[in-house]
């Protein structure tokens, strides 16, 4: 993959030097993080991380996507045992 594309972004100077600083620290320039981003959404069909506003991350809700509203908080024990359930069935033949 050649890199032949220019994408330019406004962001406020104070979180670019934060940014930079962070990906610095990590080895990486912004436009690596940026790629990665692209290259993760893409993969994803995607943001390749979980988006709320502070109210909704105090509900403790971890439904995605639109699928939010609908979502019964009081249900949310009962998923979880049932996921679990599904998961050790499909893999009990590979128990060691």
């Amino acid at each position: 993959m050649t890199n032949d594309a220019m994408l330019q972004v406004r962001i406020d100077s104070e979180l670019k030097k934060n940014a930079e600083q962070l990906f610095d620290s990590m080895g990486i320039t912004f436009a690596d993080a940026v790629r990665m981003f692209a290259i993760q959404a893409v993969a994803q069909q995607g943001i390749p991380f979980p988006i709320a506003t502070p109210a909704a991350r105090t509900k403790k809700l971890h439904a995605g996507g639109i699928a939010h509203k609908y979502a019964d908080i009081s249900k949310l024990p009962l998923e979880k045992e049932a996921w679990q359930k599904a998961v050790e069935e499909k893999y009990a033949d590979f128990r060691c």
